[in-house]
């Protein structure tokens, strides 16, 4: 008793005849790939490591009567999630903000490390009654100059 032959035996010989013709083309695919996917990584990684080598810090000094409400403390974390934002191009490693509690001859202060890029957002108040200092030596940020006409200020 012989069966007759199936339709699908035709379409897996079809198949497996393109698939033998196109896999040269497939192995080529693969290889570029895989070294787009290298380059992505390793630029990725010196993206990282620059913004991680620049990055500013701030001294966040409160007064005798800080005391925030609930409200104040959104606000602030709020304000430090924008710091990703505002160092675009900076991977979400390279971008994180970190906050440090030390204590100082029983004194504790806070400092908020960021991004370069991000400058601007970690100086601004977040709280009423807090002061922000910028750390000697650390990057400013410069204000714009445009010269006027003959080249004076």
């Amino acid at each position: 008793m012989n069966l007759p032959a199936l339709p699908v035996d035709d379409f897996l010989a079809q198949l497996r005849d393109a698939l033998g013709a196109a896999a040269p083309y497939l192995v080529a695919l693969a290889v570029l790939g895989a070294a787009v996917w290298a380059w992505w990584t390793i630029r990725r990684a010196a993206l990282v490591r620059e913004a991680l080598a620049d990055r500013v810090q701030v001294e966040v000094v409160p007064t005798a009567t800080f005391d925030p409400g609930e409200g104040e403390v959104g606000r602030w974390a709020r304000q430090l999630g924008r710091v990703h934002y505002a160092a675009d191009g900076v991977p979400a490693r390279g971008s994180a903000v970190r906050l440090r509690y030390t204590a100082v001859e029983g004194k504790m202060r806070c400092y908020i490390e960021g991004p370069a890029a991000a400058a601007a957002v970690l100086n601004m108040p977040g709280f009423a009654e807090v002061e922000v200092r910028t750390q000697h030596g650390q990057a400013d940020i410069h204000p714009v100059r445009f010269t006027g006409p003959g080249g004076t200020p």
